[in-house]
Protein backbone atom coordinates (compact mmCIF):
# COMPACT_ATOMS: atom_id res chain seq x y z
CA UNK A 1 0.00 0.00 0.00
CA UNK A 2 1.48 3.59 -1.21
CA UNK A 3 0.32 6.61 -1.54
CA UNK A 4 0.60 7.84 -5.06
CA UNK A 5 1.94 11.85 -4.76
CA UNK A 6 -0.96 12.29 -1.81
CA UNK A 7 -4.26 12.29 -3.55
CA UNK A 8 -4.58 8.66 -4.38
CA UNK A 9 -3.93 5.80 -2.27
CA UNK A 10 -3.02 2.30 -4.32
CA UNK A 11 -2.91 -1.45 -3.12
CA UNK A 12 -0.89 -3.52 -4.89
CA UNK A 13 0.10 -7.54 -4.68
CA UNK A 14 2.94 -9.17 -5.85
CA UNK A 15 3.28 -12.88 -6.32
CA UNK A 16 7.01 -14.04 -5.72
CA UNK A 17 6.02 -17.97 -5.41
CA UNK A 18 3.61 -18.52 -7.84
CA UNK A 19 3.10 -22.04 -7.14
CA UNK A 20 1.34 -22.06 -3.65
CA UNK A 21 -1.63 -21.00 -5.65
CA UNK A 22 -3.44 -23.18 -8.43
CA UNK A 23 -4.94 -22.47 -11.78
CA UNK A 24 -7.22 -24.40 -13.74
CA UNK A 25 -5.94 -25.69 -17.02
CA UNK A 26 -5.63 -27.99 -19.60
CA UNK A 27 -2.58 -30.73 -20.18
CA UNK A 28 -2.09 -33.69 -21.52
CA UNK A 29 -1.49 -36.75 -18.87
CA UNK A 30 -0.76 -40.48 -20.28
CA UNK A 31 -1.93 -39.28 -23.67
CA UNK A 32 -5.06 -37.90 -22.39
CA UNK A 33 -6.44 -34.07 -22.18
CA UNK A 34 -7.57 -33.61 -18.81
CA UNK A 35 -8.60 -30.35 -17.15
CA UNK A 36 -7.54 -30.13 -13.63
CA UNK A 37 -5.72 -27.96 -11.04
CA UNK A 38 -1.93 -27.34 -11.41
CA UNK A 39 0.64 -25.18 -10.12
CA UNK A 40 0.39 -21.53 -11.28
CA UNK A 41 3.38 -21.08 -13.52
CA UNK A 42 5.88 -17.81 -13.26
CA UNK A 43 5.04 -16.79 -16.61
CA UNK A 44 2.11 -14.36 -18.57
CA UNK A 45 0.34 -17.61 -19.51
CA UNK A 46 -1.70 -17.18 -16.09
CA UNK A 47 -2.35 -13.83 -15.73
CA UNK A 48 -6.09 -14.15 -15.36
CA UNK A 49 -5.73 -16.88 -12.35
CA UNK A 50 -3.15 -14.27 -11.01
CA UNK A 51 -4.99 -11.29 -11.73
CA UNK A 52 -8.21 -13.45 -9.77
CA UNK A 53 -5.65 -14.04 -6.76
CA UNK A 54 -4.50 -10.73 -6.54
CA UNK A 55 -7.75 -8.52 -6.55
CA UNK A 56 -9.41 -11.09 -4.26
CA UNK A 57 -6.52 -10.49 -1.62
CA UNK A 58 -6.76 -6.40 -2.45
CA UNK A 59 -10.29 -6.58 -1.42
CA UNK A 60 -9.64 -8.75 1.74
CA UNK A 61 -7.37 -5.87 2.68
CA UNK A 62 -8.98 -3.10 2.21
CA UNK A 63 -11.88 -4.78 4.00
CA UNK A 64 -9.54 -4.85 7.13
CA UNK A 65 -8.81 -1.60 6.42
CA UNK A 66 -11.98 -0.37 6.64
CA UNK A 67 -12.88 -1.79 9.84
CA UNK A 68 -10.10 0.48 11.96
CA UNK A 69 -12.90 3.91 11.29
CA UNK A 70 -16.10 1.60 12.21
CA UNK A 71 -18.39 3.96 14.79
CA UNK A 72 -19.67 0.87 16.85
CA UNK A 73 -19.10 0.55 20.59
CA UNK A 74 -17.38 -2.43 21.80
CA UNK A 75 -20.19 -4.06 23.54
CA UNK A 76 -21.99 -4.69 20.18
CA UNK A 77 -19.00 -6.47 18.97
CA UNK A 78 -17.45 -8.29 22.09
CA UNK A 79 -20.65 -9.12 23.64
CA UNK A 80 -22.06 -11.66 21.43
CA UNK A 81 -18.92 -13.64 21.07
CA UNK A 82 -18.65 -13.32 25.14
CA UNK A 83 -21.34 -15.55 25.45
CA UNK A 84 -21.83 -19.88 25.46
CA UNK A 85 -23.24 -20.84 21.93
CA UNK A 86 -24.18 -24.36 20.72
CA UNK A 87 -24.38 -25.15 16.98
CA UNK A 88 -25.37 -28.44 15.93
CA UNK A 89 -26.16 -29.63 18.84
CA UNK A 90 -22.34 -28.73 20.36
CA UNK A 91 -21.23 -26.50 23.21
CA UNK A 92 -19.12 -23.95 22.81
CA UNK A 93 -17.69 -21.70 25.57
CA UNK A 94 -17.44 -17.74 25.23
CA UNK A 95 -14.33 -16.28 24.11
CA UNK A 96 -12.44 -13.69 26.18
CA UNK A 97 -11.65 -11.65 23.84
CA UNK A 98 -9.38 -9.59 26.04
CA UNK A 99 -6.99 -12.29 27.75
CA UNK A 100 -3.97 -12.40 27.07
CA UNK A 101 -3.46 -15.92 25.44
CA UNK A 102 -6.62 -14.82 22.63
CA UNK A 103 -5.36 -11.57 22.46
CA UNK A 104 -2.11 -13.26 21.22
CA UNK A 105 -4.29 -14.77 18.78
CA UNK A 106 -5.70 -12.44 17.02
CA UNK A 107 -2.72 -10.07 16.85
CA UNK A 108 -0.90 -13.09 15.13
CA UNK A 109 -4.75 -14.04 12.93
CA UNK A 110 -4.65 -10.22 11.87
CA UNK A 111 -0.72 -10.29 10.63
CA UNK A 112 -0.85 -8.82 6.74
CA UNK A 113 1.04 -11.95 5.47
CA UNK A 114 -1.90 -14.28 6.14
CA UNK A 115 -4.17 -11.75 3.76
CA UNK A 116 -3.09 -13.21 0.41
CA UNK A 117 -3.62 -17.05 1.10
CA UNK A 118 -5.21 -17.35 4.99
CA UNK A 119 -3.38 -19.18 7.33
CA UNK A 120 -2.82 -22.96 8.22
CA UNK A 121 -2.98 -24.95 11.96
CA UNK A 122 0.55 -24.94 10.69
CA UNK A 123 1.07 -21.35 10.49
CA UNK A 124 -0.65 -20.46 14.07
CA UNK A 125 1.14 -23.55 15.32
CA UNK A 126 4.81 -22.01 14.54
CA UNK A 127 3.91 -19.08 15.50
CA UNK A 128 2.05 -19.79 19.11
CA UNK A 129 3.99 -22.45 19.86
CA UNK A 130 7.59 -22.30 18.16
CA UNK A 131 9.27 -24.76 21.02
CA UNK A 132 7.11 -27.52 20.15
CA UNK A 133 8.53 -28.08 16.48
CA UNK A 134 11.68 -29.67 18.08
CA UNK A 135 9.76 -32.82 19.43
CA UNK A 136 7.10 -34.76 17.60
CA UNK A 137 4.96 -35.06 20.57
CA UNK A 138 4.58 -31.31 21.87
CA UNK A 139 4.14 -30.66 18.12
CA UNK A 140 1.16 -33.28 17.88
CA UNK A 141 0.28 -31.51 21.15
CA UNK A 142 0.45 -27.89 19.90
CA UNK A 143 -1.57 -28.87 16.80
CA UNK A 144 -4.56 -30.15 18.88
CA UNK A 145 -4.71 -27.34 20.78
CA UNK A 146 -4.42 -25.33 17.48
CA UNK A 147 -7.33 -27.29 16.64
CA UNK A 148 -9.26 -26.62 19.55
CA UNK A 149 -8.94 -23.12 19.02
CA UNK A 150 -9.78 -22.70 15.15
CA UNK A 151 -13.63 -24.78 15.60
CA UNK A 152 -14.09 -22.11 18.30
CA UNK A 153 -13.24 -19.02 16.23
CA UNK A 154 -15.66 -20.80 13.42
CA UNK A 155 -18.16 -21.31 15.69
CA UNK A 156 -18.44 -18.05 16.38
CA UNK A 157 -18.00 -17.30 12.77
CA UNK A 158 -14.76 -15.58 13.27
CA UNK A 159 -13.16 -17.35 10.86
CA UNK A 160 -13.92 -19.46 7.87
CA UNK A 161 -12.41 -22.32 6.22
CA UNK A 162 -11.18 -22.13 2.26
CA UNK A 163 -13.31 -25.24 0.50
CA UNK A 164 -10.94 -27.89 -0.92
CA UNK A 165 -7.92 -26.25 1.02
CA UNK A 166 -6.20 -26.56 4.69
CA UNK A 167 -6.53 -22.36 4.65
CA UNK A 168 -8.95 -20.43 6.67
CA UNK A 169 -9.85 -16.53 6.45
CA UNK A 170 -10.59 -14.06 8.95
CA UNK A 171 -14.68 -12.88 7.71
CA UNK A 172 -16.27 -9.23 8.41
CA UNK A 173 -17.17 -10.32 11.74
CA UNK A 174 -13.88 -11.48 13.11
CA UNK A 175 -11.89 -8.54 11.77
CA UNK A 176 -14.48 -6.74 13.23
CA UNK A 177 -14.07 -8.19 16.57
CA UNK A 178 -10.14 -9.25 16.66
CA UNK A 179 -9.84 -5.23 15.80
CA UNK A 180 -12.02 -3.57 18.39
CA UNK A 181 -10.38 -6.43 21.31
CA UNK A 182 -6.92 -5.38 20.31
CA UNK A 183 -8.06 -1.84 20.47
CA UNK A 184 -9.59 -2.31 23.97
CA UNK A 185 -6.37 -4.63 25.51
CA UNK A 186 -3.92 -1.84 24.25
CA UNK A 187 -6.09 1.22 25.38
CA UNK A 188 -5.08 3.39 28.56
CA UNK A 189 -7.07 3.72 31.17
CA UNK A 190 -6.67 6.88 32.51
CA UNK A 191 -6.84 8.54 28.78
CA UNK A 192 -10.13 6.28 28.17
CA UNK A 193 -11.83 7.91 31.24
CA UNK A 194 -11.13 11.84 30.51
Amino acid sequence: MYDKQGSVLRIETTINNPRRFNVRRKATRGGKLITTWFPMRKSVADTVRRVEICRAANERYLEALAVVGEPSSAHQLLDPVSRRIVRKGRPYRALRPIEPEEVRMFSILQDGIFLLQGFRNRDLRQKLFPQAERDAEERKRAAGRVTRSLRLLRAHKLIRKVSGTFYYRITKKGQKVMTTALKLRATMVLAAAA
